[in-house]
């Protein structure tokens, strides 16, 4: 009987240990390049921005999380909810165009919850107006397989651009 017991107890840890193996199949699935989704994600930001106008805010107000907070660059803040929708009326508006400057971006996370900090500019009047320059810092959630929705964002004049510190 001690035997059939030993024997019982070595297949159960080789099971074990099969079962806990990750597969190449399995960790291809698991894994991704955290960069890779961040640079697609604030190019995704920008364009729905881009897209979106005061009569229409849905492509930007999407890219947001229904729990998510921002932390706007031209008001005070921080916004939730339908507070966002109405921002972005407002600062659609002067027909802002994103630009972020990748050199400066520290990207970070898991996939499932990937972040970035770094800078941008908005030139207004769709690209050829006044240049306002800012900081950032966007938070994302994984919401599916292949989606993410932003968690926080926060934005805000770079200080020593605007002449606003001492």
């Amino acid at each position: 009987m001690r035997s059939h017991s030993r024997r019982l107890l070595h297949i159960c840890l080789i099971v074990v240990a099969v079962a806990a193996w990750p597969s190449a199949g399995w960790s291809r699935a698991r894994s991704c390049d955290v960069n890779k989704v961040v640079m697609a994600l604030l190019q995704n930001w920008a364009n729905q921005l881009k897209a979106s106008s005061p009569d229409n805010t849905k492509p930007i107000a999407g890219t947001y999380g229904d729990a998510a907070v921002l932390v706007p660059t031209c008001k005070n803040g921080p916004l939730t909810g339908d507070q966002i929708v109405k921002y972005f009326k407002g600062f659609t508006a002067e027909k802002p165009v994103a630009t972020f400057d990748m050199p400066s971006a520290k990207i970070g996370g898991t996939c499932a919850n990937p972040f970035a900090s770094g800078l941008y500019s908005f030139k207004l009047n769709g690209g050829t107006g006044h240049e306002l320059r800012a900081r950032f810092t966007y938070v994302f959630e994984q919401t599916g397989a292949a989606s993410w929705r932003i968690a926080q964002h926060h934005s805000s004049l770079e200080p020593e651009s605007t002449g606003a510190c001492p």
